[in-house]
């Protein structure tokens, strides 16, 4: 899996946590569909790992990663070429507004596009926590988050980044536990306005603003409060990391996480309701899931994560089933996102790339041909 972020999830105190290696061990088989597409070109290699992955305009898309990468497609990610990113930090998401980008990673790392990827120039934060998301909803107003409860924003395409750190949510926390918890992760965030966003990270916290992050309130109160009605107890030390929260609208939403965690609400968040949590879905395996999109149907999604796991949905995320994916593929899938006409890409460990033309019911992988087997091959 991505050995950064399990790095960091490894403060999470849960037994799924403790237990993930004997669940990546186990394995998915999952469902098999389309046969590789050949490469062209050598720009893929085992060693890669592409963390994130955004749709730009047209069939434009831009992933980053491992060591600063940066690939570039033109073509819904049929092909690729390598772009210069300017820095060597790894870099964990990327978002657009239109053809300005913005890319975000380890030692505070901040990077700008204006043309739409081709070219990166970079940004200064005043910080050096890793930073794990970002969320652009135009080309000047933009948030970002990461490590010790660390998060930013900029009401100028980042030409000046505002950096504070999210107090501690006290839901969930008795006098002893919240020694424990001095501080959270924040993996990711999403803003469908200047004003209304989403943030969510360690212990199952899930943050929430109207005003732009002026203020900031705590929603995972109603996912503890079910947990106590199925016999559990209310502390978030039993709950795990959500890794990515998904609106479709300012009431629709989905978080995925730890331990095969997934959560909706239909009301904006004021109420979330467990969809799946440590194998309690028969249909959702107990590994982490890292990314969660829309192809832009109403109620179809699209998750991914661990051992290439690819789960579709077209409830809005109440019921979950297998995509379509390649034989042979076991490694972490970090990021997913579409484009229009169903157009999509996924990206993950061991330099995998996956495209869609179907919304995500079904995936082909992208494998680079060495130019040495293709020569031995003629």
């Amino acid at each position: 899996m991505n050995t950064d972020r399990a790095h960091l999830a490894q403060r999470c105190a849960s037994l799924f946590v403790a237990l993930f290696t004997l669940a990546a061990l186990l394995g998915l088989a999952g469902c098999h569909g389309e046969q590789p597409t050949a490469w062209s070109t050598s720009l893929l290699a085992r060693t890669d790992k592409f963390l994130g992955v955004a749709h730009v305009t047209g069939d434009t898309f831009v992933s980053v990663g491992y060591a600063g990468r940066i690939l570039r497609s033109e073509d819904a990610g049929t092909t690729w070429e390598d772009v210069d990113s300017g820095v060597i930090w790894t870099l964990n998401n990327v978002s657009f507004a239109g053809e300005h980008g913005w890319a975000v990673g380890h030692n505070g790392a901040v990077i700008h596009s204006r043309d739409g990827g081709k070219t990166w120039a970079a940004q200064t934060a005043d910080t050096d926590k890793t930073l794990m998301a970002v969320s652009f909803v135009d080309q000047l107003h933009g948030w970002a988050c990461g490590d010790e409860s660390t998060w930013m924003w900029t009401n100028n395409g980042g030409e000046t980044w505002n950096v504070e750190r999210m107090d501690v949510s006290q839901i969930g926390l008795s006098e002893f536990t919240s020694l424990a918890v001095p501080d959270i992760i924040y993996y990711s965030v999403q803003f469908l306005d200047k004003n209304i966003g989403w943030m969510v990270g360690e212990y199952g916290n899930v943050r929430y603003t109207i005003d732009g992050g002026k203020t900031w309130g705590a929603q995972h109160g109603t996912l503890l409060d079910e947990l106590v009605q199925q016999g559990g107890v209310r502390d978030v030390m039993v709950m795990g990391a959500f890794f990515k929260v998904h609106f479709s609208d300012p009431n629709n939403g989905v978080m995925v996480g730890a331990g095969g965690a997934i959560a909706k609400t239909t009301d904006g968040g004021q109420n979330w309701t467990w969809i799946a949590r440590e194998g309690s879905n028969a249909d959702v395996p107990a590994l982490h899931l890292y990314d969660v999109d829309t192809p832009g149907e109403n109620g179809r999604l699209v998750l991914a994560g661990m051992n290439a796991v690819v789960l579709d949905t077209t409830d809005s995320g109440a019921n979950w089933g297998p995509a379509q994916t390649p034989d042979g593929v076991y490694t972490w899938i970090n990021a997913v996102a579409f484009g229009e006409n169903g157009k999509g890409v996924l990206v993950g460990g061991k330099g995998t790339i996956m495209t869609t033309g179907d919304g995500g019911k079904s995936w082909k992988l992208v494998v680079q041909e060495a130019e040495e087997e293709q020569a031995a091959a003629h």
